[in-house]
Protein backbone atom coordinates (compact mmCIF):
# COMPACT_ATOMS: atom_id res chain seq x y z
CA UNK A 1 0.00 0.00 0.00
CA UNK A 2 1.16 3.42 -0.73
CA UNK A 3 1.87 5.45 1.75
CA UNK A 4 -0.73 8.43 2.82
CA UNK A 5 0.23 11.11 2.88
CA UNK A 6 -0.37 14.51 5.07
CA UNK A 7 0.85 18.00 4.92
CA UNK A 8 1.35 20.64 7.29
CA UNK A 9 2.09 23.66 7.81
CA UNK A 10 1.64 27.28 9.11
CA UNK A 11 -1.39 29.14 7.51
CA UNK A 12 -2.48 27.82 3.91
CA UNK A 13 1.48 26.91 2.48
CA UNK A 14 0.38 23.12 2.72
CA UNK A 15 -2.93 23.76 1.18
CA UNK A 16 -1.65 25.80 -1.21
CA UNK A 17 1.26 23.54 -2.47
CA UNK A 18 -1.07 20.96 -2.52
CA UNK A 19 -3.09 22.63 -5.48
CA UNK A 20 0.04 23.69 -7.01
CA UNK A 21 0.77 19.79 -7.47
CA UNK A 22 -3.13 18.89 -8.53
CA UNK A 23 -2.34 21.98 -11.88
CA UNK A 24 0.84 19.84 -12.87
CA UNK A 25 0.17 16.63 -12.03
CA UNK A 26 -3.97 16.18 -11.90
CA UNK A 27 -5.63 13.91 -9.25
CA UNK A 28 -2.44 12.00 -8.64
CA UNK A 29 -1.79 14.67 -6.49
CA UNK A 30 -3.94 13.65 -2.95
CA UNK A 31 -3.14 14.52 0.27
CA UNK A 32 -4.39 15.00 3.81
CA UNK A 33 -4.07 18.81 4.97
CA UNK A 34 -3.27 20.43 8.57
CA UNK A 35 -2.99 24.07 8.20
CA UNK A 36 -1.97 25.63 11.14
CA UNK A 37 -3.96 29.18 11.82
CA UNK A 38 -2.86 31.58 14.21
CA UNK A 39 -5.53 31.02 16.83
CA UNK A 40 -5.18 26.82 16.52
CA UNK A 41 -1.90 26.91 18.88
CA UNK A 42 -0.43 23.69 20.00
CA UNK A 43 -3.97 22.28 21.14
CA UNK A 44 -5.62 23.49 17.59
CA UNK A 45 -2.99 21.55 15.58
CA UNK A 46 -2.81 18.63 17.85
CA UNK A 47 -7.14 18.40 17.15
CA UNK A 48 -6.47 18.58 13.22
CA UNK A 49 -3.81 16.22 12.93
CA UNK A 50 -5.62 13.72 15.53
CA UNK A 51 -8.67 13.64 13.57
CA UNK A 52 -6.75 12.69 10.20
CA UNK A 53 -4.77 10.19 11.67
CA UNK A 54 -7.54 8.14 13.78
CA UNK A 55 -9.57 8.62 10.13
CA UNK A 56 -6.51 6.80 8.69
CA UNK A 57 -5.65 4.19 10.89
CA UNK A 58 -3.13 1.94 11.11
CA UNK A 59 -1.60 2.71 8.00
CA UNK A 60 1.61 3.65 6.28
CA UNK A 61 2.07 8.02 6.73
CA UNK A 62 4.36 10.14 5.80
CA UNK A 63 3.69 14.10 7.19
CA UNK A 64 5.98 16.81 5.18
CA UNK A 65 5.17 19.45 7.49
CA UNK A 66 7.13 23.24 6.64
CA UNK A 67 9.43 23.89 9.42
CA UNK A 68 11.64 21.97 11.38
CA UNK A 69 10.86 23.33 14.84
CA UNK A 70 7.99 24.79 14.05
CA UNK A 71 4.66 23.68 15.84
CA UNK A 72 3.39 21.79 13.07
CA UNK A 73 6.50 19.74 12.89
CA UNK A 74 6.31 19.63 16.42
CA UNK A 75 2.83 18.15 16.82
CA UNK A 76 3.54 15.81 14.08
CA UNK A 77 6.64 14.25 15.92
CA UNK A 78 4.63 13.81 19.04
CA UNK A 79 2.14 11.26 17.17
CA UNK A 80 5.30 8.72 16.16
CA UNK A 81 4.78 6.99 19.56
CA UNK A 82 1.40 6.72 18.58
CA UNK A 83 1.32 5.35 14.87
CA UNK A 84 3.65 2.50 13.96
CA UNK A 85 3.98 3.57 10.48
CA UNK A 86 4.26 7.44 10.69
CA UNK A 87 7.33 9.13 9.72
CA UNK A 88 7.92 12.94 9.29
CA UNK A 89 10.07 15.06 6.90
CA UNK A 90 10.34 19.04 7.00
CA UNK A 91 10.79 21.29 4.29
CA UNK A 92 7.50 21.09 2.62
CA UNK A 93 8.32 22.27 -1.16
CA UNK A 94 6.40 21.70 -3.97
CA UNK A 95 8.67 19.46 -5.62
CA UNK A 96 8.45 17.13 -3.15
CA UNK A 97 4.65 16.89 -3.23
CA UNK A 98 4.80 16.00 -7.18
CA UNK A 99 7.04 13.19 -6.44
CA UNK A 100 5.26 11.73 -3.33
CA UNK A 101 2.26 12.03 -5.79
CA UNK A 102 4.15 9.95 -8.74
CA UNK A 103 6.09 7.74 -7.15
CA UNK A 104 5.37 4.05 -6.97
CA UNK A 105 7.05 3.39 -3.44
CA UNK A 106 4.99 1.57 -0.99
CA UNK A 107 7.70 1.72 1.27
CA UNK A 108 7.12 4.90 3.89
CA UNK A 109 10.74 5.13 5.27
CA UNK A 110 11.90 4.65 1.41
CA UNK A 111 9.38 7.90 0.43
CA UNK A 112 10.87 9.85 3.10
CA UNK A 113 14.32 9.64 2.01
CA UNK A 114 13.65 9.84 -1.60
CA UNK A 115 11.38 13.01 -0.85
CA UNK A 116 14.53 14.75 1.68
CA UNK A 117 16.91 14.11 -1.54
CA UNK A 118 13.94 15.65 -4.04
CA UNK A 119 13.70 18.54 -1.59
CA UNK A 120 17.65 19.49 -0.94
CA UNK A 121 17.51 18.99 -5.23
CA UNK A 122 15.02 21.39 -5.61
CA UNK A 123 16.76 24.09 -4.20
CA UNK A 124 19.41 25.66 -6.29
CA UNK A 125 20.92 29.00 -7.14
CA UNK A 126 20.06 29.68 -10.91
CA UNK A 127 22.69 32.06 -12.80
CA UNK A 128 22.32 32.83 -16.11
CA UNK A 129 25.11 31.11 -18.90
CA UNK A 130 27.72 33.42 -19.92
CA UNK A 131 26.96 33.95 -23.39
CA UNK A 132 30.03 34.35 -26.20
CA UNK A 133 30.79 37.07 -28.31
CA UNK A 134 30.25 34.74 -30.94
CA UNK A 135 27.11 32.96 -30.12
CA UNK A 136 24.93 36.49 -29.59
CA UNK A 137 22.57 37.20 -32.31
CA UNK A 138 23.02 39.86 -34.71
CA UNK A 139 20.94 41.37 -36.88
Amino acid sequence: MKPKLILMSHGNMALETLQSAKMIVGELAVAEVVAMEATDGMSGTVEKLTTILEKMGNVPILIIADLKGGTPCNVAMMQMNNYQHLRVISGLNLAMVIEASVSPSEDVDELADYLCEIGKNAVEKIELPEIEEDDEYEE
